[in-house]
């Protein structure tokens, strides 16, 4: 009798061990980033946002990025790549991570202070003969339709310099790094 007062105390324990939530675990594998983050560093904020948490599956995507200079200047020139923006992806559900392609030009962009530069997220991701089956339909299935149903996790960046890297190497290099969440679903319409 007392051997089994001591196995149920001992099953009394366990459970109470295994269902506390100290704010790790499953709880954060299952809540998405938010649909909106913002992050600063020196004289410029960089925000992503989607305009909805929930889109149709293969559907049109309202995601954005922002650059903003907030410095003492009325303007500054940044140097960037094709884009200053990079877009790419975790697909959850799936466990896909979709990389953002970019061709690599040297651009200059001018910022007008507390004026947004504002770019719309599109597609720009590949796969390789390497990569499975099912992810190489997955990326087809997103270029000729739209996005199909799941769980994506955005993890953008601004990437810039302040001075021409071909003419110096000691310019900071910004790389600055936000994420959102956003869900896709069969007919939300």
């Amino acid at each position: 009798m007392k051997n089994i007062i001591y196995l149920v105390a001992l099953v009394f324990v366990l459970v109470a061990c295994g269902t506390s939530n100290n704010g790790s675990g499953s709880a954060i594998k299952d809540s998405l980033p938010p649909p909106e983050n913002q992050v600063e560093e020196g004289d410029f904020v960089y925000r992503l946002f989607t305009e909805k948490d929930v889109y149709d599956e293969f559907g049109d995507l309202a995601i954005f990025a922002e650059l903003t200079y907030v410095g003492d200047e009325e303007s500054i020139d940044i140097f960037h790549g094709g884009s200053a923006f990079h877009f790419p992806f975790v697909e959850r559900t799936r466990e896909f991570d979709v990389g953002y392609a970019m061709n690599e030009p040297l651009l200059t962009t001018t910022l007008i202070k507390d004026e947004p530069l504002r770019e719309k997220y599109a597609f720009a991701g590949g796969y390789s003969d390497e990569d499975t089956e099912e992810f190489q339909q997955f990326v087809e299935t997103i270029i000729e339709k739209g996005f199909p149903e799941g769980e994506y996790i955005m993890n953008g960046s601004a990437q810039f310099y302040l001075n021409d890297p071909a003419f110096t190497t000691n310019d900071k290099k910004y790389n600055m790094n936000a994420s959102i969440g956003f869900t896709v679903v069969k007919g939300v319409k």
